[in-house]
């Protein structure tokens, strides 16, 4: 990216004096048009004028005229002397021949601005008994009307140059304080407020012209991403200002490791770049993610203290050698970065070409997912939750996808790939659209349908046009409380819960039952249980799995159910595989129970068929070969 040209001087002056500038043509403006305003005014009364004293003189020398006497003509006119408009006047009798003229001295009225100036004429006629018996003819010049204009135009430049001169003294400290403040917003543009690093816009834009150089010079340069794996703990365990606390501390350390010409950024949140420029090589880029990880994982001491370790996540990528462009290099060097998290986190991942095949396959499945959320492909398949008595009380849907050439694909494959790629949104409507679909038809045949549990994810509710358009198709496909319910996975906290207007709370006013899921897995904070105030609380297959078999996993599950119980919450378990599971669950104060002992994930025609087995008093049982409503093989 070319340097912008530096402006000329006279461009630069234009710039810095805009203000004052415009204040003059508005000055300016305003006068000429005043002015116009005030001649027209004097121009009306100096014709009005001369008419009058026109035909006074009329009237004055209707005797002369009628008597054709002209001497008194000439006295008459000789008066007009006292009027220095006047510059000549000419009597006429009724042949309209001159009987008297009155001509002012040349050198009374000589000059180019007499001449300038310009004459008006006033033809009166002379009037005696009631009878025309001549006509008066005055020539006056416009010389006093233009300086009583200029005069005027004068006083009142004077007094708006004193005025605008008082007001830019008086608010010189003003604008003062308005070119700081731009200058301040100009630099928040490509500035983050919090680490005072250059933001995104700034990393773009220094990425674009390291391209650049890469492309047209052989120049190479490096880009780091950067991700704090466990910030949003230290946000949850110690409060924000602690997370502050950690950010600039991470912000202080990445500036401390930087080259002369080298650059960190904070992108967002937790995340950060570094971008090192020519002279760098892979071993050189690698050394430095290196080093960063080990620069960032000593402790920080927060506002109270107390030391805060960081775990980061560090992804490389080079330029030209792994990518060619700006946009590029910020996908290669964010995968290596998410690499490295699911390699364990607390490490560094350099871009490769086994990874690039990774997310080139990842970029294509998210194609087929866009193509298949428009086509409507998308079907749930429904896990019923039995009480301990074995009746259903609900159902949790779960999204499944079966494509033309891939076959069927895991939710654990698509799901990551739909929150990545910005389709979750529309995976979500698509999801409410089938259950309503699938509703429709089991109410159609009679049955009465317990609610459905679907998940909901954080990304799906953080823009106020997405809470908007999802609680919009929940009212217009009439899937209320009765017919769904949500569950937030423990992992995917919501960041706004404090707020009236964020999707958990905008739920719980509707009436809408949530459930935590895979509690125990996540951050497993009372203040968050307290918080959410869920209607239920599920248990996660880790604590349930041969739960009868260890006495410390039903400790542990004891606990969860009596704090959930005092916080009036019902709790599910999950992943129940047998009947001694089972049976110890129910004792432990488990008030659902679910999993493949007791049924699988169902089709909606099955779900159909396994409520009309319980319309008909058929109970849930453990069985951990066949489901107990399937008919048994021939022997």
């Amino acid at each position: 990216m070319a340097a912008p040209r530096k402006p000329s001087w006279l461009q630069q002056v234009l710039m810095e004096q805009r203000e004052a500038l415009l204040a003059l043509a508005a000055l300016i403006l305003f006068s000429i048009l005043l002015a116009l305003a005030q001649y027209v005014q004097l121009d009306r009364r100096f014709s009005q004028d001369l008419q009058t004293n026109a035909r006074i003189v009329a009237d004055t020398a209707a005797a002369a005229v009628l008597f054709d006497n002209a001497e008194d003509a000439r006295e008459i006119l000789a008066a007009l002397r006292s009027s220095e408009d006047i510059q000549q006047a000419l009597l006429l009798d009724k042949a309209r021949l001159v009987l008297a003229a009155y001509t002012r001295s040349r050198d009374e009225g000589v000059g180019l601005f007499f001449q300038w100036a310009g004459v008006d004429r006033v033809r009166v006629p002379v009037v005696a008994g009631g009878e025309e018996v001549g006509e008066l003819l005055l020539h006056a010049s416009r010389v006093r009307l233009w300086q009583d204009l200029a005069r005027f135009v004068g006083t009142s430049l004077a007094l708006l140059v004193s005025a605008l001169g008082l007001a830019w003294l008086a608010s010189r400290e003003l604008r003062a304080r308005m070119r700081d403040a731009a200058r301040r917003m100009q630099y928040l543009a490509l500035h983050d407020a919090l680490t005072d690093l250059p933001n995104r816009e700034s990393l773009r834009l220094a990425l674009e012209d390291a391209a650049e150089l890469a492309r047209d010079r052989g120049q190479p340069s490096a880009l780091l991403f950067i991700d704090l794996d466990n910030f949003k703990q230290i946000n949850d365990d110690h409060g924000h200002a602690a997370g502050d606390q950690v950010l600039r501390a991470v912000a202080q350390r990445l500036r401390e490791l930087l080259r002369p010409g080298d650059l960190a950024a904070r992108l967002a949140g937790d995340e950060f770049a570094l971008l090192l420029r020519s002279p760098v090589d892979v071993a050189l880029a690698t050394r430095t993610a290196a080093r960063l990880v080990q620069c960032l994982a000593q402790p920080v001491e927060d506002v109270l203290g107390e030391s805060l370790r960081v775990r980061v996540s560090v992804g490389v990528a080079l330029l030209p050698l792994h990518a060619s462009g700006a946009e590029e290099a910020m996908q290669l060097a964010d995968s290596a970065m998410y690499q490295a998290k699911r390699q364990g986190k607390d490490g560094y991942q350099l871009f490769t070409q086994e990874l690039g095949e990774s997310l080139r396959a990842r970029h294509r499945l998210e194609l087929d997912l866009s193509e298949a959320l428009r086509h409507g492909d998308l079907q749930l398949a429904y896990q019923p939750l039995f009480d301990v008595q074995g009746r259903i009380q609900a159902f949790e849907g779960l999204a499944r996808w079966r494509h033309a050439q891939r076959g069927a694909v895991s939710p654990a494959e698509f799901v990551p790939v739909a929150e990545a790629g910005g389709l979750i949104d529309e995976m979500g409507l698509c999801l409410l659209q089938t259950l309503a679909r699938d509703r429709q038809h089991w109410l159609s045949q009679g049955q009465v349908c317990p609610p459905v549990a679907l998940n909901l994810s954080s990304r799906q509710c953080r823009r106020p046009q997405q809470r908007e358009r999802f609680l919009a198709t929940l009212e217009i496909l009439g899937l209320g409380p009765e017919a769904v319910e949500f569950e937030l996975t423990e992992g995917a906290l919501f960041e706004d819960l404090g707020s009236e207007e964020s999707m958990v709370s905008l739920l719980q006013k509707r009436g809408y039952v949530l459930a935590i899921d895979d509690f125990g897995t996540g951050y497993s904070s009372l203040s968050y249980l307290r918080r959410l105030r869920c209607r239920k609380l599920k248990i996660d297959r880790v604590f349930v799995n041969e739960v009868a078999r260890h006495r410390d996993a039903q400790t542990l599950v004891g606990a969860i159910a009596g704090v959930a119980h005092a916080m009036h919450m019902q709790v599910v378990a999950e992943g129940v595989e047998n009947e001694a599971d089972h049976d110890c669950l129910a004792a432990l104060g488990c008030d659902l129970l679910q999993g493949f002992g007791l049924s699988r994930p169902l089709t909606p025609q099955q779900a159909l068929a396994l409520l009309r087995l319980q319309q008909a008093g058929e109970r849930a049982r453990v069985q951990a070969q066949q489901a107990w409503y399937e008919t048994p093989p021939p022997a």
